[in-house]
């Protein structure tokens, strides 16, 4: 699939550079987070964190427990502080992306900064606690404190974006009427259409299905419903409702949930092994100040498992996007939407083999482009490529 017959060769030599640009900073970032918390473990940081929670609570020991990790993460966040503003603000900005003020910007950052307080708390309690209290079954009971959570945090989730975001019910008319059609001949019962107002922070457009079962609803950005038209929003939303036809969610859920187990079990060992090692200074199995060098471990098995998370992902939107083409038989308005949305959003079409292996966790435009193409062939549907994108 030629990508010139879609885009200019400014546009493609564009998105090139801002990938180039994308992994710097996204590298940059990694290399400042694994510093730090080698630093924080094996300099004595970790230390001098234990006994600023020490001095602040005296021997109120489930008060170390809870301010150990939230000093830990306020140290990281003011230190990645002026990166995540270029980043997120400046950055951002100069692309075109977003279109946030400062003020909501610096408003959004302090409440990220507050859940990240309040979540870093509850770890601390739970995990140090229930560590000290039942030295040998608590990882297992924390799991299943844990799996509650996944269930609560993914029923939630269209309530935890009220924090950031305000959301109407989309307006009675063609667009409404169709989604509800589309939804029907899905199998999916969803109640309510909304509309969030993302163009307060950003022109990237996009369609969800949020929350689980009675929480769950149909989520369009408003950037989407102003500027696509009606055929390319129903297959965005066929593609989501293909992901819950094939419990797509559910098997992100179950894999977090045996993920979680592992994490848990290796968090466990660290805590035993890291007393005796003579380097590393921590008093007891259940030491706050062991966290750094926990989260050291975390993020290197993150690192590792990238690309076999990002290969099951692709897996899974490839299959949604062929049951949405099967729901829709629309392959005209499945290109046009990738299209669009690739200029919208201002993705790279057709990155490296390596920034896709390691990085991508949905197809690229043009193997979507291509997809389109395949099954319109395959189905006899004309699809001219000069009339893509579609009019608005």
């Amino acid at each position: 699939m030629d990508l010139a017959a879609f885009f200019s060769p400014e546009e493609l030599a564009a998105w090139s550079d801002q990938r180039v640009v994308s992994h710097a900073l996204y590298a940059t970032a990694l290399g400042i987070k694994l510093l730090f918390l080698i630093t924080a473990t094996f300099t004595g940081l970790h230390q001098v964190i234990g006994r600023w929670c020490e001095s602040i609570a005296g021997k109120r020991q489930y008060l170390i427990d809870l301010l150990y990790p939230v000093l830990l993460m306020l140290l990281w966040s003011l230190l990645i502080l002026p990166l995540e503003f270029y980043s997120d603000y400046i950055h951002e900005h100069q692309l075109g992306l977003s279109t946030i003020t400062l003020g909501l910007w610096w408003t959004d950052w302090f409440k990220d900064l507050g859940m990240t307080m309040l979540f870093s708390a509850a770890l601390g309690v739970g995990l140090f606690g229930l560590a000290r209290r039942l030295p040998r079954s608590w990882w297992v009971i924390l799991w299943a404190a844990v799996i509650g959570a996944l269930v609560l945090w993914s029923m939630l989730s269209p309530y935890r974006a009220r924090i950031y975001h305000d959301f109407t019910p989309l307006q009675d008319g063609p667009l409404k009427q169709s989604i509800e059609s589309l939804m029907k001949k899905a199998g999916l019962e969803i109640e309510d259409i909304e509309v969030v107002d993302t163009s307060k922070r950003s022109r990237r457009a996009n369609a969800v299905i949020m929350g689980e079962g009675p929480t769950r609803k149909v989520v369009l950005t408003d950037t989407l419903v102003q500027n696509f038209p009606a055929r390319e929003i129903a297959f965005a939303l066929a593609h989501e409702a293909a992901h819950e036809k094939h419990d797509h969610p559910t098997r992100t859920w179950l894999i977090n949930a045996l993920a979680a187990l592992l994490f848990l079990g290796i968090v466990r060992l660290i805590l035993w092994r890291s007393p005796k090692i003579a380097l590393l200074k921590i008093k007891n199995h259940a030491d706050p100040a062991v966290l750094p060098l926990i989260l050291l471990v975390m993020q290197l098995i993150f690192m590792a498992n990238n690309p076999l998370s990002a290969y099951l992902d692709r897996q899974e939107e490839i299959q949604a996007d062929q049951e949405a083409l099967d729901l829709t038989r629309d392959p005209a308005a499945y290109c046009s939407l990738m299209i669009r949305l690739n200029r919208q959003n201002q993705t790279d079409p057709d990155p490296p083999a390596l920034t896709r292996w390691y990085f991508r966790h949905h197809p690229t435009t043009r193997e979507r482009i291509q997809l389109g193409f395949d099954f319109a062939k395959a189905e006899n549907i004309p699809l001219d490529q000069s009339e893509l994108p579609l009019g608005i």
